[in-house]
């Protein structure tokens, strides 16, 4: 980054209050951003990347963690990546991943960190730029080959699914197919199968009273005591215990008066 000319260290040594730019940047359609300290706990986020993650534009993220917004595994992954930049002092450069799943239509971004540094030069956090896949996906030809392995997962999470047919689907050879799956999303097709299939059984126990190994079999989990221990690896609990947090979460405060 080039050094500030004096009239830029002369402006913004007089800027009384940063939020002022970040209100402003907020009001860009699609401005998809945050802003992390070191503990990886959120400074600000844009209205457009709540919406993109479906938060409520009024949901008051300061202070939270991706553990208090994503599943354990998803959390964990965005840590690291968050402690790369800290360490490093280096950005991480438009990584792939996906906002969302369940009942909504399936989103990619692109995802970009940059570390932020305080008077002394030293790391004090990072801000994260996401852009939206379509925008940036025709950059990059070899990730779009992987498009149509993707979206059948996302279809047919439920069956049976294996690598010789993704591959096929994309036109490539299980082998190349699995290293180029794996280089362009960060994780193998098979790590990607089960995150999806766990979204799924998630969003199934927040909005439905199905027993777990009926949900299980609808998401493409055939053994249900395997099912719980994976469910208990990626979200850090029991599939029935999540259900309890959720519905803690939900259920209206009742008039107790409460002994401090």
């Amino acid at each position: 980054m080039n050094a500030l000319k004096p009239v830029q260290r002369h402006f913004f040594a007089s800027l009384a209050d940063s939020r002022q730019m970040l209100e402003a940047l907020d009001q860009l359609p699609g401005a998809m951003f945050m802003i992390k300290n070191l503990d990886s706990r959120y400074v600000f986020m844009s209205r457009a990347l709540k919406e993109a993650i479906h938060l409520a534009p009024d949901f008051d993220v300061v202070g939270k963690s991706d553990f208090d917004l994503f599943p354990r595994i998803i959390a964990e992954s965005y840590r690291q990546n968050d402690l790369l930049v800290f360490e490093n002092n280096q950005p991480l450069i438009k990584e792939i991943h996906a906002t969302s799943f369940f009942d909504h239509p399936s989103s990619w971004a692109w995802s970009s960190k940059y570390p932020l540094h305080g008077p002394k030069g030293k790391v004090i956090g990072l801000i994260t730029i996401n852009e939206k896949y379509n925008d940036v996906a025709g950059h990059d030809h070899e990730l779009n080959r992987l498009l149509p392995a993707i979206d059948h997962v996302r279809h047919h999470f439920a069956g049976r699914i294996t690598i010789a047919d993704l591959a096929r689907r994309c036109a490539f050879s299980e082998t190349h197919f699995m290293r180029v799956f794996k280089q362009r999303m960060k994780m193998t097709p098979y790590a990607f199968v089960e995150q999806v299939r766990m979204f799924h059984a998630i969003d199934a126990l927040r909005r439905t009273a199905a027993g777990v190994a009926e949900i299980a079999i609808d998401c493409g989990f055939y053994d249900p005591s395997s099912f719980v221990k994976r469910f208990k690896r990626f979200t850090g609990c029991t599939p029935l215990n999540y259900r309890r947090q959720q519905q803690d979460r939900t259920r209206p405060a009742m008039a107790i008066p409460v002994v401090k």
